[in-house]
């Protein structure tokens, strides 16, 4: 039952959506030999997606301008090889996508709402090899590192003197799949935030490998770190409908699932059990409510868990001091070892790793004539990441260090640090341009509500855990009126059925009794 719900969700998301006019891809070249064909391939991109099932339903409907000059489909589309272009190919081409879904494993959460993507397997031949892109290329380093800097600053300048924790990772997992919605001013301001002007589709690829570099295949290396990203659509195709080429990038480069839901407690529900799952339940919660004007939702969930690679025994713990940002001292346990020293001219810290040294943790001390604030304001991203590398290019030297044992959450509201950075028209009701998400967001425009960040940290004698969610809310301006005044017909009151063009009645009645 629940996979014929499934299928018949997928069937109607691929009659229904609109395709927009450069959405799709036009049939440029014919392919060499017969190795070339894939079947379903309507668009001939060389994959078969749910793209080309919408693209070959407008040429059935008699749009033959998709294909200038052949006007006509790739021979992929020919799937039931009867030489004709006609509705059994549309029927086999839901059949394809209707074998994925059947051969593909449930959801890991259960939700009420139906998950389109389960089953929809990555475009292969559009992504290549990501991780292999993703640690070669230096400008998309620099531009994360940019972006972490930024971002931290922001945060903390909200609230000095206050624990602050942000995932940069998680934090552009979220709005580099919201990007590939934007278009125009909207698209170039989140590609200056995000990427330090890198283009969307590099953006992509990069954060796809970025995202795929963290999997653990190691049994040895106890640490794990887990992406999860989705998209949760408002199930009133009024007010939304989501573009089919929005939802394959966000499959192909952000592994996303994508549920039609219908925005009520259910969905609330649903949303904060994703994410209290997808977190291992260090984030029971990320939504309060859905409000009237809420139209989608891209949420990232990150959770990290990781041993030392060399844990401290009870021994190394003692009882101390801790003294906090407005003076106050505090009961501590440190963490007392030799671990990896790193400095600069107002900086002393240690680098030490976990399990597998896939990851390593730093503490980044100021000297004493520099406040915590200053230290701060003044980091740029060379200074960061000559801290957190210097080690690696020298005989480094070790120290001896005591940490604290440490646990907290933190959450945060990203609007105003987002608009600072330098995309403010995202936000804009007037002015965002998302006219790559929803088929209809020239009528009912979409703009970012909020983007909503909580993240959770617990660094102990073992090692760390830690876990972030970030969720990019995206509203609309159909706003429901409140009416101010009420009216009940519960007397008599006169009643008429009128002709529209001529305002003529052609019932008219009074209703005095029920009986």
């Amino acid at each position: 039952m629940k996979f014929r719900k499934l299928i018949a969700a997928v069937s109607a998301l691929c009659l229904a959506a609109p395709a927009a006019s450069g959405a799709m891809t036009a049939w440029a070249t014919p392919p060499l030999n017969s190795e070339n064909i894939v079947a379903g391939d309507a668009n001939l991109d060389y994959v078969f997606n749910l793209s080309d099932i919408v693209i070959f339903q407008r040429f059935l409907r008699g749009d033959k301008g998709l294909f200038v000059p052949y006007n006509e489909p790739g021979p992929g589309a020919d799937v039931n090889k009867d030489g004709n272009y006609d509705i059994f190919d549309l029927i086999s081409m839901r059949k394809l996508i209707v074998n994925d879904i059947t051969s593909a494993p449930e959801p890991s959460v259960d939700t009420t709402a139906q998950n389109l993507c389960t089953g929809i397997k990555r475009s292969p031949n559009a992504i290549g090899n990501v991780m292999l892109d993703y640690q070669n290329n230096r400008a998309f380093i620099d531009s994360q590192t940019k972006f972490t800097v930024d971002i931290f600053k922001k945060t903390y300048a909200e609230d000095k003197g206050k624990n602050d924790l942000v995932s940069p990772y998680s934090i552009v997992q979220a709005l580099g799949m919201t990007a590939n919605g934007a278009a125009g001013d909207t698209l170039k301001e989140m590609e200056n935030v995000l990427g330090d002007g890198m283009d969307i589709q590099s953006l992509n690829r990069y954060l796809c490998g970025q995202r795929e570099s963290t999997q653990n295949t190691s049994e040895w290396a106890k640490w794990s770190f887990s992406t999860a990203n989705s998209i949760w659509a408002r199930n009133d195709r009024s007010r939304i409908q989501v573009l089919p080429s929005f939802i394959q990038n966000c499959v192909d480069y952000y592994d996303s699932e994508f549920y039609i839901a219908p925005f009520d407690d259910t969905t609330l529900a649903d949303v904060n059990n994703w994410v209290n799952t997808k977190t291992n339940k260090m984030i029971p919660k990320i939504l309060n409510e859905i409000a009237p004007d809420d139209v989608m939702y891209l949420v990232n969930a990150v959770a990290f868990e990781a041993e030392w690679l060399e844990p401290y025994e009870k021994y190394m713990i003692s009882d101390s001091k801790f003294t906090a940002a407005d003076g106050t001292e505090q009961e501590a346990q440190m963490l007392c070892s030799t671990e990896i020293y790193t400095s600069d001219e107002n900086t002393e810290g240690m680098v030490k790793f976990y399990k597998g040294r896939r990851y390593g943790f730093a503490a980044l001390l100021p000297d004493e004539n520099t406040s915590i604030d200053t230290y701060i304001e003044d980091m740029t991203p060379e200074k960061l990441h000559k801290l957190l590398s210097e080690y690696n290019n020298k005989q480094y030297e070790m120290v001896n260090a005591k940490l604290p044992k440490f646990k907290y959450e933190y959450e945060n509201e990203l609007n105003d640090e987002l608009c600072e950075m330098g995309m403010p028209t995202a936000f804009s009701e007037s002015a965002a341009d998302f006219s790559n998400m929803s088929a209809i967001a020239k009528e009912h425009p979409l703009f970012i509500g909020y983007v909503k960040h909580k993240t959770f940290i617990d660094l102990d004698e073992n090692g760390t855990k830690a876990a972030a969610a970030t969720i990019v809310a995206m509203k609309d301006n159909a706003m429901p009126m409140v009416p101010e005044k009420e009216v009940v017909f519960d007397r008599p009151f006169v009643y008429c059925i009128f002709d529209a063009d001529t305002y003529l009645p052609v019932f008219i009645g009074v209703l005095n009794s029920l009986e």
